[in-house]
């Protein structure tokens, strides 16, 4: 694929940029960054997105964000001030403002080995070895902590389904105070290693974990935990929780990037679907149906992939309350019919479960869907998004408490989640079942300002601004839904935001009403 800005074009697929006196340095993070931009032309980035999607949700200073942005202006012959192709929106972000053409790659040379050649790999799922921790200093009475640690890791681990965990008895085999990565990855097939260490500091306990990509010895993620040793079991078990957590959303990321580097037809399933998920959380109906293309890439090249089945439930169920779609009932059969395919396939998959509790919100009976989420983060307790859901529905079902409790639960265990400011809309919420309007549209237009393109939360922030008595705030909002979407209805609130209360459910959609909102 080339995008196309005269003069210039970025071909994706063979990572460069070409001008009119022909190729054009540039450096992988600024070509990375240029094609996120040229890509999102219809949006400001702001840099989170911009460091989520370039840097894997590293922690990058605005300086080294910056840097990288001067390249990629300096390559096009932009500045600050120009501004001919990225234009800076104050407080905001940046745009990509000059007109972008998509069109395909040169054609491959007749000798270039063509997708589909080579028989598909029958378990190509990432791949991850845990060590056993290290336990550093004095541990009296802990000498064993570092290998139950790192085997709680491996058998929650073993609950994503998307995630090959190597046997303790194979990954043990690898202890020592130097980590083999060539070793791992040769012999045991792993492209992540996670390692540890376990100091006892007088009456407090530290444990460090790294995760490392065996293939390019990079430091994908790292933190560092200390607690009181008043009851080790309890420290074992928020260890464990915050290592599963901080893994089901770091490798995904790594995998999306190095999906990124090869061109789409090349992707193998799990390629494709870690580039979809990457996609998934937007929240724009071009970035939704990106990601549906890819997980049914996923799903023709896997037949058995229960958990991009039930990814695809998640977009057309996604289709459907968002209004994407003119033909909403399509995407609600399809919804149901990837999620029917998906627990079908798994029963015990976490994703699998979530994808048939969601489908109680296609129906406007949310109550109905908790058990199926009550199942998934009892299958994974780690599961953040299972826990989100779950809030989402008892909110919907009028247990404001119970929603706020699970929120907490899963921005603890996924404090970087891409669904943090959805997450946060739905604590919003539940405020408003409470009937305090004025707190909860404050806290919704604070998840806005981050999901700028989520159209039912900023639906809702012109209803509670209006709701609580706030009408230039709540005519602020609606010019933003305006924007976004010239077609937006009230009916769309209440269809995305099935509230079983009726007398809340009327209130919001008469305050959308009363702002000239059609039904």
């Amino acid at each position: 694929m080339i995008l196309e800005f005269a003069p210039f074009e970025l071909d994706i697929d063979r990572a460069e940029l070409r001008g009119p006196a022909g190729l054009i340095a540039l450096e992988p993070k600024a070509l990375a960054l240029l094609r996120l931009l040229a890509e999102n032309h219809d949006r400001v980035l702001d840099k989170d997105e911009m460091i989520a999607s370039v840097w894997g949700g590293r922690f990058i200073s605005d300086a080294a964000v910056s840097t990288v942005l001067k390249l990629v202006r300096k390559a096009l012959g932009d500045d600050g001030a120009a501004q001919t192709y990225i234009r800076t929106v104050r407080g905001l972000g940046h745009r990509f403002v000059a007109p972008v053409t998509i069109r395909p790659s040169v054609p491959a040379r007749a000798d270039a080995p063509k997708a589909g050649a080579l028989p598909p790999d029958k378990d190509a799922r990432p791949t991850i070895a845990v060590l056993p921790f290290q336990q550093d200093g004095p541990t009296a009475g802990f000498a064993t902590l570092g290998d139950g640690i790192a085997a709680e890791v491996i058998s929650s681990l073993a609950r994503l389904r998307w995630l090959r965990v190597i046997a303790r008895e194979s990954s043990f085999r690898f202890r020592g105070s130097e980590v083999d990565l060539a070793g791992l990855k040769a012999v045991l097939g792993a492209g992540f290693c996670l390692s540890g260490r376990v100091e006892q500091a007088g009456r407090r306990l530290i444990v460090s974990v790294d995760l490392v990509d065996t293939r390019s010895g990079s430091l994908i993620w790292s933190d560092r935990f200390e607690r009181p040793l008043d009851d080790i079991h309890a420290i074992r078990a928020e260890v464990v929780r915050a290592v599963v957590a901080a893994l089901d959303l770091q490798i995904p990321l790594a995998e999306a990037a190095l999906a990124r580097q090869k061109p789409v037809e090349h992707l193998d399933a799990w390629g494709a679907y870690h580039l979809g998920l990457s996609h998934l959380f937007r929240f724009n109906a071009r970035d939704n149906a990106i990601a549906a293309g890819l997980f049914k890439q996923a799903t023709d090249l896997d037949p058995g992939f229960a958990t991009a089945f039930a990814m695809r439930s998640f977009t057309s169920q996604q289709d459907a309350a968002m209004v994407y779609v003119a033909d909403r009932a399509a995407a609600a059969r399809a919804a149901r019919e990837a999620a029917d395919r998906s627990i079908a396939l798994d029963p015990l998959d976490p994703a699998a479960n979530l994808a048939m509790g969601r489908l109680s919100l296609l129906d406007g009976r949310p109550e109905e869907g908790v058990v199926w989420l009550d199942q998934a983060v009892q299958l994974s307790p780690s599961y953040s998004k299972g826990h989100y859901s779950r809030a989402f529905l008892k909110v919907l079902s009028g247990q404001p408490e119970e929603s706020r409790a699970g929120i907490g639960t899963a921005i603890g265990l996924s404090p970087l989640d891409p669904m943090m400011a959805p997450m946060r809309m739905i604590r919003a919420l539940s405020f408003a079942v409470e009937g305090d309007f004025a707190t909860a549209a404050d806290q919704l237009a604070q998840s806005c300002r981050i999901a700028r393109t989520h159209y039912l939360g900023l639906l809702g922030c012109v209803a509670t601004y209006h709701l609580s008595g706030q009408p230039d705030a709540a005519r602020h909002w609606a010019a933003v839904v305006r924007e976004l979407r010239p077609d937006a209805a009230a009916g769309d609130f209440s269809g995305g935001v099935p509230f079983a209360t009726a007398d809340l459910r009327q209130k919001m959609q008469g305050a959308l009403r009363d702002m000239g909102f059609p039904d």
